[in-house]
């Protein structure tokens, strides 16, 4: 037997899957559960884990991280949270139209669906009885491990007369390889790694059909699913080898077996009662001894299904910011193929150029002309209307760029349907294989709409950021126009100034007030290189030596502006240093910066009379280095809880006083660019206590 062969199937990518139907019961349900709008994800995710192909088009928008231990439960209700409700609307009612193009009878269809919930049910039954510690994954393989007998059933017309012919699924896996190359247990598997299942639940798909002399020391879960199927087709033909075989598996006495059966039978009825669908005995037992007879094709108004359609899918791109991820998870659940990539008109030109895509880096720089006769995008562009690209056997065929779009988008063939709106205009290219019909009317009709509703939010989302760079932009020039105007403005008083203190240095004998002079000359140095350096758009932190004697700075910065800050009004500046204290790593400017900032705010917060003590001593070791501890410690009233929040955020006024308190991120951003850090301590009534612990400079 040729069921435990795994090979890698030889077929494109992106795999048709557009045609899959879900059960039209389940498909109601969901719709009427929708359409009340008061149920939960979970209320939601209990019908959708009914189906396997509702359960296998969500996760294929959204597949499974490896390692995420979830049940298939919260799987879905993950899923489906982040879905905006009317496209989960749309989705049910895509699955209510009949598809023309579908193969599978509605009798076929709900027993294939039937067998699948019944092998699941039966599955996670056995691994409890088992004591098997994921149930779930027994679950979610028994579900979808008959999946890709409905895709071949959609897919290969031949298909009806292999089930015909087939006397069990053993004998129907060896005929599917004889034909196919592959059978459905392996497309089962291969469908369900694409929704990110891990490897096991995979494998025991793949093998379940298998011999169970085969499988008897496989992996648990491939023995719980095998014998899952052995039960279900006992319950039809009551073989006594099918009950043995399973027991085999397992490991359970066959009566315990039978009593699990019948317990498991009358659950189905609880599990389908809401899908208002009665569960006939044969239902339960092997899919395709019931596939056989005509296919229902009932009338539908495809008018109303279009605008019931339509009105659901364009509400679900209201939000432009999300209008992307929202189009492509439109793109499997409406139209059942995979996301895909835009080309967008270019400006001025007569072409179309690849928008930015992170899945497909270099896309934009694709561009096709609108004229180009050869090409299916510029085709669809120009006659504004769905065209389809198929490859040819030998590339590039008529058009490179077609062909080598298709390779990136891991596909034989393109659906590319134009779209324009009052902001730009384009085309979307959805991979299709070539082994693909997506169908007319409804799907055409739909394809359009959803693409008009999704690219209309997109280039909205795309003229608003075009919109705020261009006004950010402006206003970046304004400012370096402003900034520089006032650093030459400013550049000539300064100059007059400092002219004029050399004139009174000159004729002053006085040493102490030479002594300040020198000092206010060199602050008007340092003011007069932070407005050119400000002009110039660099960084904040000041030029100059890397590390600052602490002590001597202190000192100068009490005798120039002591007396103007606190003197005045009768505030004592007490200050506590060593002279052999070790340099600080900030630049002399930085630090002076630093200072003068928490010098001014302590001035206007102390009130007369009041203190202001500046103390600074090494030896600290602050996050495994060696530190200098600065502590500024005033008497004033103190800051309320609120306010220290705030104290150090760019944007938020820390002080009643106009213009009082905006210095204090400049300060943090100055002492943190040198590794330091700066905090703050602070009580109504109690004063105000700010910290600075400075990274000592290296030792040369």
């Amino acid at each position: 037997m040729p069921t435990t062969r795994i090979f890698k199937m030889r077929r494109p990518a992106a795999v048709p899957t557009s045609r899959l139907p879900a059960l039209r019961e389940t498909a109601a349900a969901l719709l009427r559960v929708l359409s009340a709008g008061d149920a939960s994800p979970h209320d939601i995710a209990r019908i959708v884990v009914l189906d396997p192909v509702l359960v296998f088009e969500l996760l294929l928008t959204s597949p499974i991280d490896s390692g995420d231990q979830s049940s298939l439960l919260d799987l879905v209700a993950d899923r489906l949270v982040r879905i905006d409700t009317g496209l989960l609307q749309a989705w049910s009612l895509r699955h209510l139209v009949q598809q023309p193009q579908r193969n599978i009878s509605t009798r076929a269809h709900r027993h294939h669906a039937l067998h699948s919930l019944f092998v699941a049910e039966l599955a996670a039954n056995l691994a409890r009885e088992m004591d098997y510690p994921q149930p779930n994954d027994a679950y979610v393989a028994g579900l979808m491990h008959d999946l890709g007998l409905l895709w071949l059933t959609e897919y290969r017309s031949d298909y009806p007369k292999v089930l015909a012919d087939s006397i069990d699924e053993r004998g129907l896996s060896a005929a599917e390889w004889e034909r196919y190359g592959f059978d459905h247990a392996e497309l089962s598997s291969d469908l369900a790694t694409r929704c990110g299942f891990a490897p096991g639940i995979a494998d025991a798909i793949a093998l379940h059909q298998a011999e169970p002399d085969a499988v008897v020391s496989a992996h648990p879960l491939v023995r719980i699913i095998a014998a899952a199927e052995e039960l279900a087709s006992y319950r039809g033909s009551q073989s006594a080898a099918s009950l043995e075989g399973a027991s085999r598996l397992t490991k359970i006495d066959g009566s315990l077996l039978v009593s699990l059966l019948a317990d498991t039978t009358r659950g189905m009825q609880n599990t389908v009662k809401g899908l208002d669908l009665v569960v006939e005995p044969t239902m339960l037992t092997l899919p395709w001894s019931a596939s056989g007879g005509e296919v229902e094709r009932e009338i539908v108004d495809t008018g109303i299904a279009r605008t019931a359609l339509t009105a659901f899918s364009r509400s679900a791109f209201i939000d432009s910011s999300s209008a992307r991820q929202s189009f492509d998870v439109a793109t499997r659940l409406l139209l059942g193929l995979d996301a895909p990539v835009l080309f967008v008109k270019m400006l001025g030109e007569d072409a179309l150029a690849g928008a930015p895509d992170p899945a497909h880096p270099g896309l934009d720089q694709i561009q096709i002309s609108t004229q180009d006769e050869q090409s299916a995008l510029a085709e669809a562009y120009r006659d504004d209307a769905e065209t389809r690209y198929l490859n040819d056997q030998r590339p590039p065929g008529r058009c490179a760029a077609d062909w080598q779009l298709a390779r990136w988008l891991d596909s034989d063939g393109l659906i590319v349907v134009p779209w324009r709106n009052p902001n730009e205009s384009g085309v979307a290219v959805f991979p299709c294989p070539n082994g693909e019909d997506p169908g007319r009317d409804i799907e055409t009709g739909l394809r359009k709409s959803v693409t008009a509703a999704a690219t209309a939010r997109i280039s909205e989302r795309r003229t608003d950021e075009q919109t705020r760079r261009d006004l950010e932009e402006s206003i970046a020039r304004r400012y370096v126009e402003h900034a520089r105007r006032i650093a030459h403005e400013a550049s000539n008083p300064l100059t007059v100034i400092k002219t004029y203190l050399g004139m009174i240095d000159e004729r002053v004998k006085d040493a102490t007030l030479k002594e300040q002079l020198t000092l206010l000359s060199d602050e008007l140095d340092r003011v007069g290189a932070l407005v050119r350096k400000a002009s110039d758009f660099t960084s904040i932190t000041p030029s100059g030596p890397a590390h600052s004697g602490v002590a001597e700075i202190l000192h100068d910065l009490r005798a120039l502006y002591g007396e103007a800050l606190f003197g005045r009004k009768g505030i004592n500046f007490e200050l506590r240093t060593s002279p052999n204290l070790p340099a600080a790593a900030i630049p002399p400017d930085a630090l002076k910066q630093v200072f003068l900032n928490l010098f001014k705010n302590a001035a206007e917060a102390i009130p007369e009379g009041g203190k202001l003590t500046v103390s600074a001593v090494a030896g600290i070791n602050a996050n495994g280095s060696p530190c200098m501890e600065i502590r500024i410690v005033d008497n004033g009233p103190g800051l309320a809880p609120e306010r220290i929040e705030t104290l150090f955020t760019a944007g938020a006024k820390n002080s009643d006083k106009p213009g009082g308190g905006v210095g204090l991120p400049l300060v943090r951003e100055l002492v943190a660019s040198v590794g330091g850090t700066i905090l703050c301590r602070s009580q109504p009534g109690s004063g105000t206590v700010f910290q600075i612990f400075m990274p000592l400079a290296a030792t040369p």
